[in-house]
């Protein structure tokens, strides 16, 4: 059983009653009435930790590994507690304030939960995000690294978008910094990666044409013509690059 306000799982604080796990009383309770139960409680807890991908010491103290019966689970002195009761509150206000309101509402009503957002992970950044923050930082290298460890991780979750969109984007920032080159890494990463992607091609090729080598430019839109038969562009792409010399 688990408890729901406007859809939404809700937690609150259970202190450890004489060593005892489950406990049998709850202490320090902030979001919701105290009157849930304990089994809604623990089952409520094992969402959150499978929404966020983490275990119950990112919110609570307690050591992994150690017995449930000697976590201080009424504490506050987690951060992660105090702003997931923030994070909380904002998701009640969304269902009950904003979504509660909508016109011709869906049946069953659309609601939003932790795993909305999070898909499993802590930090819900968009990939291109935490790519291009390791691109920042450390450059081309470290970027590349980042991306191919998360996709060995999480591929077939739904934590991060490893479609063909997202290395685009990070090789369009780099050339909005001028930096042609790495833009073209990560836009054959992207092929490398997504071998069957028209798009993919597609945007490879434009990056080419950044750097004005217009053969591996032709190349990579003669690709996706193949790939992509019945599009246009990237035949209109051919028969212009044709028509000149290539580098």
């Amino acid at each position: 059983m688990r408890i729901r306000l406007a859809g939404v799982l809700i937690a609150m604080a259970v202190a450890p009653a004489a060593a005892q796990w489950p406990p049998t009383r709850l202490q320090n309770v902030k979001v919701l009435s105290p009157d849930i139960s304990v089994r809604a409680l623990v089952d409520t807890m094992k969402g959150f930790t499978r929404a966020l991908g983490v275990r119950c010491t990112y919110c609570h103290v307690g050591r992994d590994g150690a017995p449930l019966d000697s976590f201080d689970f009424a504490s506050d002195d987690r951060l992660p507690k105090q702003k997931a009761r923030i994070m909380l509150r904002m998701v009640m206000a969304i269902n009950e304030q904003h979504l509660s309101t909508l016109p011709q509402r869906r049946d069953p009503a659309i609601v939003v939960s932790c795993m909305t957002c999070h898909h499993g992970l802590a930090q819900p950044r968009p990939i291109q995000q935490v790519i291009l923050t390791a691109y920042q930082a450390a450059g081309a290298d470290s970027a590349e690294a980042t991306y191919r460890a998360l996709r060995t991780r999480y591929y077939g979750s739904a934590a991060y978008d490893f479609g063909e969109v997202p290395l685009t984007d990070v090789a369009a920032a780099a050339q909005d910094q001028g930096k042609a080159q790495d833009a073209i890494r990560f836009y054959k990463l992207n092929v490398e990666l997504l071998p069957a992607s028209g798009f993919a091609y597609r945007q490879l090729g434009f990056g080419y044409l950044e750097l004005h080598d217009s053969a591996s430019a032709l190349a990579a839109f003669t690709k996706q013509t193949q790939l992509q038969p019945n599009n246009p562009e990237p035949k209109q792409m051919v028969d212009a690059l044709t028509k000149k010399p290539h580098r």
